[in-house]
């Protein structure tokens, strides 16, 4: 079992569209193509500023909104079709959306000198960012080079990631988090409150619900005007509003001095004046307009990289894991076995802890692996973005693995795909769901190594007959087959497969065969066979499947290229495990917390009986990146996304 532990760290490192947190974007991307485009927004917009004072808060609210939904894409902007179902700006949390026509007055002068260079996308966060600039804030340096989205959210996906009004404080700080924003820029970016107005529909139930518990720090008088200029009841259109501070249409810092001062409009506003941890900021912002224009710009980037399409990037917005320990995620930490990765596993993360992978697992920068099924955090919007189903042990047929305890076959991780896909489309409906599964979705599966693997299976494959093996193989294969078929039913069509590697060169099958030399070579025929049926297999249902891409990544090739050219990659050791217990390669006891480990991972292949180290993992993880076809068949990951 030696392999990448999980494809989703490649992907982040190579800064595919997963919800990355940093921005892959240029300061100078149109120097050449449309050196003045900054210019000519920013002149544009002047005149426009002028007619109409309250355009600056509108573009500024357009500009989030769209970024929440599928990132900062222009989607925001396509009306849909005749006769087409309703999309995004039908969120019923899309009301008062206004002046997106601006946008497209605006591209249209870019088009005049710049034609088919600058992305709505771009032009958005430019208006936006002139928006605050116009106002009186500061003029932020933006990066650019985004791509305008080809495909539209439906409104069901926008209403499930816009927060509502009535959203606390908690649920603010998450959304920001995952944008990469600190706690002084996510309490910066609510300062953007200081341009416009609030409708009153948001905020009937704070005025005249009883138990609002930040009411008690509203000014009286405050509250005595709110509540005339939003009565209760039919009185109140969807026209009445009232302004957001006295100076609604200069963009400063009395957001905060009114909040302060118990003048806050939305819920939002007041509680963040009560939560210790925001409370500070509130003040401190409310008396120096100069640190929140400085942390208000840096949270502006960040969100304006929210999830960027960029150059020819894919647009993979989820990835769903299958298979054994060598993806298992920690799901067994919430199952009854033995096959749990304990300390020392993880001595390298961040948090110097175990998170339930069997490597050292380096900190590699990556902020959100995709989750573990069983954890119970992995709910809600979480699952948009992927899910992790392996559990250590598990293999194609049922009974592999049997000797660890329990275990989550293959066919139990596909029906909790099938409990996943459920519970998308409680949260975007079911048209969004099957568009995101069908197309926005990348589906690894990473199994078949303990089927072949000594004692992990109830008949062991070294003791049956050359014609046995030929059964057995064929059995695999065809079990295999209906599995993969079933994900297909459930909408995946972009897979990665990996094959089976040269299981006798870990340390485990050396320490089980002590007198053989080097690798041991008694499955070798028996994988070469099952690989070369599994490369025709995908191979057959690329064919006919309609619209599905089966990628093999070869493991096999990639580890032995490791093996062979060990010293070339800086390793010292390529046949022991660094955490060790019993045997002369640490391959009879798997790492658990009373073995010992060697000093520096790097400079070994493997971690354990069975797993790579992480950095062996990076290797592999860049082969299945942008390997070629000695590795990755008929494409390599990067292509895939591609596709």
């Amino acid at each position: 079992m030696v392999m990448i532990r999980t494809i989703i760290a490649a992907l982040f490192l190579f800064n595919l569209r997963l919800g990355v947190k940093g921005c892959s974007l240029s300061y100078h991307f149109y120097e050449k193509s449309c050196p003045q485009v900054e210019d000519i927004v920013k002149n544009g917009l002047q005149a426009i500023f002028l007619a109409d004072p309250s355009s600056p808060a509108a573009l500024l609210r357009l500009m989030f909104h769209d970024c929440q939904v599928q990132g900062c894409d222009a989607s925001i902007l396509v009306d849909p079709g005749e006769g087409s179902e309703p999309m995004e700006m039908a969120s019923t949390k899309n009301f008062g959306i206004r002046k997106r026509e601006l946008i497209s007055i605006v591209k249209s002068m870019v088009e005049a000198q710049c034609p088919g260079q600058v992305s709505c996308a771009d032009i958005l966060i430019l208006a936006a960012r002139e928006a605050v600039a116009l106002s009186g804030g500061p003029r932020i340096k933006v990066p650019l080079g985004r791509r305008d989205s080809p495909q539209t959210p439906s409104y069901q996906l926008a209403d499930a990631l816009l927060p509502p009004a009535t959203a606390g404080v908690a649920d603010m700080l998450h959304i920001f988090a995952n944008k990469g924003m600190t706690l002084a820029e996510s309490v910066a970016i609510l300062g953007a409150h200081t341009l416009g107005i609030t409708h009153c529909s948001s905020i009937q139930n704070r005025l005249y619900s009883p138990n609002n518990g930040e009411m008690r720090v509203m000014e009286p008088d405050f509250a005595a005007f709110l509540r005339l200029t939003c009565p209760q009841g039919p009185l109140t259109s969807n026209l009445s509003f009232v302004l957001n501070d006295p100076t609604s249409f200069v963009f400063d810092n009395n957001y905060y001095v009114n909040a302060m001062g118990g003048k806050g409009v939305l819920k939002i506003d007041a509680e963040m004046v009560l939560e210790p941890q925001t409370a500070h900021f509130m003040q401190h912002f409310s008396i120096n307009q100069d640190d929140f224009f400085q942390a208000f710009s840096s949270a502006f980037v960040k969100l304006s990289c929210s999830e960027v399409l960029t150059g020819k990037q894919a647009n993979i917005s989820a990835i769903f894991i299958f298979g054994d320990s060598i993806v298992d995620a920690g799901n067994n930490n919430y199952i009854k076995t033995v096959a749990k990765a304990t300390f020392p596993n993880g001595i390298d993360f961040c948090r110097r802890a175990p998170s339930g992978r069997f490597t050292n697992e380096e900190d590699l920068g990556v902020k959100n692996f995709t989750p573990p099924y069983l954890d119970p955090t992995t709910t809600g919007d979480v699952v948009l973005q992927g899910v992790n189903y392996a559990s250590s042990g598990s293999g194609i047929l049922n009974n592999t693995g049997i000797v660890w305890g329990d275990h989550i076959s293959f066919d139990e991780q596909i029906s909790n795909l099938e409990k996943t896909k459920e519970k998308i489309v409680s949260r975007i409906g079911r048209r969004e769901a099957k568009k995101l599964l069908k197309h926005q979705a990348l589906f690894v599966v990473v199994i078949g190594t303990n089927d072949l693997l000594l004692k992990q299976q109830a008949i062991s494959l070294q003791n049956l007959s050359s014609q046995g093996q030929r059964a057995y193989l064929k059995n695999l294969t065809s079990t295999f087959k209906s599995q993969l078929t079933r994900l297909y039913h459930l909408e995946a069509r972009r897979f990665v497969v990996t094959n089976i590697p040269r299981i006798g060169c870990s340390p485990f099958e050396r320490d089980n065969y002590p007198n053989e030399k080097g690798c041991v070579g008694s499955l070798d025929k028996a994988i070469q066979s099952y690989n070369r049926r599994l490369k025709r297999l995908l191979m057959d249902l690329t064919a006919n499947q309609t619209r599905s891409t089966y990628v093999y990544a070869d493991i096999h090739a990639i580890l032995e290229d490791i093996l062979q050219n060990y010293k070339s990659y800086g390793f010292q050791n390529a046949d022991s495990a660094c955490c060790h217990s019993a045997g002369a390669h640490g391959g009879l006891i798997p790492c658990f917390s009373l073995s010992k480990f060697c000093s520096d991972r790097t400079k070994y292949v493997f971690w354990d009986a069975f797993h790579l180290t992480e950095t062996s993992n990076v290797i592999a993880a860049s082969h299945m990146m942008d390997g070629g076809l000695n590795y990755m068949s008929p494409m390599n990951v990067r292509q895939l996304v591609h596709s």
